[in-house]
């Protein structure tokens, strides 16, 4: 006989709703930058190139995700949504793996201009702004709101994680990344970690009163 012990609420609610929700994707997102530092093939058009086959592979999961199992379903009962209404077909839910590929795209093409980091963050935090203040918006076309919504999150919910919302994360990790491995002592790099953390909660605030979802704007993930 086995005995089946549950979790405690805490631990449940600790790897739940703070592990698996707010902070994994922006960890990953983070390292994802991180990773372009210490990646041998961090040039542009190689960056470019990756960026197009996450976002075709993004596309091919929502096939296999949401195309096959409601087209199956439409078959068998007659009924099935050519786009994302009322529970229909998913196909261009913006999921973590094509945001993955549009930012490879972007951070490809910003480093063929060679951008100083000081622009790369004025470039991600305008975009962060702008995606805040125009997240769900309807555009009253589904076909603009599926296209729109790997860029800005549009209306119907469909897009997880849009560019300009959370492209602020992997950039922070790019530079991040820059320091790091260039710090001799790895660990007196982090003895200004309460800089990191006040300007982080700082900026939180500010993106949660401009409207944009509270757990997206997650900045303190960052230095966690």
């Amino acid at each position: 006989m086995v005995l089946i012990k549950e979790i405690s609420p805490s631990y449940g609610f600790i790897v739940g709703n703070v592990l698996g929700r707010p902070y994994a994707a922006p960890i990953f997102m983070f390292c994802m930058g991180v990773g372009i530092v210490y990646s041998r093939r961090s040039q542009w058009d190689i960056m470019v190139k990756r960026g197009i086959t996450l976002f075709i592979l993004g596309i091919l999961v929502n096939v296999f995700e949401f195309f096959l199992p409601y087209y199956v379903c439409g078959t068998l009962l007659g009924s099935w949504d050519i786009f994302p209404i009322a529970g229909g077909l998913l196909l261009f839910c913006v999921d973590i793996l094509a945001f993955a590929g549009l930012s490879f795209i972007l951070m490809g093409i910003l480093k063929k201009f060679e951008l100083s980091n000081k622009k790369l963050i004025v470039i991600a935090l305008l975009m962060s702004i702008i995606g805040s203040l125009l997240r769900g918006i309807d555009l009253g076309i589904p076909v603009l709101n599926l296209i729109f919504g790997n860029f800005i999150g549009t209306a119907g919910g469909f897009t997880a994680f849009p560019l300009f919302n959370w492209f602020i994360f992997p950039i922070a990790g790019y530079i991040w990344g820059q320091y790091f491995i260039r710090a001799k002592g790895k660990g007196e790099f982090f003895e200004f970690w309460y800089i990191l953390l006040i300007l982080s909660i700082l900026y939180f605030i500010i993106s949660t009163n401009h409207g944009a979802v509270s757990y997206q704007m997650t900045f303190i993930c960052i230095i966690s």
